[in-house]
């Protein structure tokens, strides 16, 4: 599958991925929208303009919202995006063994990758090298293409929906093994419902 709701989110020289989706979280065909959900990582340390891109589509990031606990974040954008087949955000764990595909825009690509992948194991709770990004909980997903830095924030789907964001990759002195190291958002839909409400509080009119 491929979708056009993947935008490659930029701050400086860095940059990660997201997907739009819809306030209610459900699937919508041809809806706008200007909200995000991506990593929360990639937000830790950036404090200047931050810009989104995708198909015929730009926008700046007015507001994040991340997820206490786990590696999610929900943002605002400064305008609506075209329409959009928007997917849906699963409240059920990935399956064991199931196949995915997780696009993002790793390797600076243009266009978002996609990375097909299969569950190999759930996980309540993992952590990146430097035990500064938390994801609870996670899966842990083979990839084929590998995923690589820069697909962090990009949607996990599977059976239709989103099931989880790319977190964190498995490069032991430097060499990519293709295991990924995915957060689970069914646990948190809740919480990303509520990112969204305090988001659009905060950011009453757009357009």
């Amino acid at each position: 599958m491929s979708s056009n709701i993947t935008l490659r989110i930029k701050a400086d020289s860095a940059y990660c991925s997201g997907a739009l989706i819809s306030p209610d979280l459900m699937a919508h065909p041809a809806t706008s929208t200007d909200l995000v959900l991506t990593c929360a990582h990639f937000f830790r340390s950036r404090s200047g303009q931050v810009r989104v891109a995708g198909s015929s589509f730009r926008a700046e990031v007015l507001g994040v919202v991340s997820i206490p606990g786990t590696d999610l974040a929900v943002a605002r954008l400064s305008k609506q995006s075209p329409p959009r087949d928007l997917i849906g955000i699963s409240d059920r764990p990935p399956t064991w063994f199931s196949n995915t595909v997780t696009e993002g825009f790793g390797g600076s690509a243009k266009q978002p990758r996609l990375r097909f992948g299969r569950v190999i194991f759930r996980t309540p709770v993992a952590f990146s090298r430097r035990l500064d990004t938390l994801v609870r909980p996670g899966a842990v997903i083979y990839n084929n293409p590998k995923a690589i830095r820069g697909d962090s924030g990009g949607p996990v789907f599977e059976g239709g929906k989103i099931v989880a964001v790319q977190s964190l990759i498995s490069d032991p002195f430097g060499y990519n093994l293709g295991l990924a190291t995915v957060s689970q958002v069914g646990p948190h839909r809740r919480a990303i419902a509520r990112a969204i409400e305090a988001l659009q509080g905060a950011y009453p009119s757009l357009d």
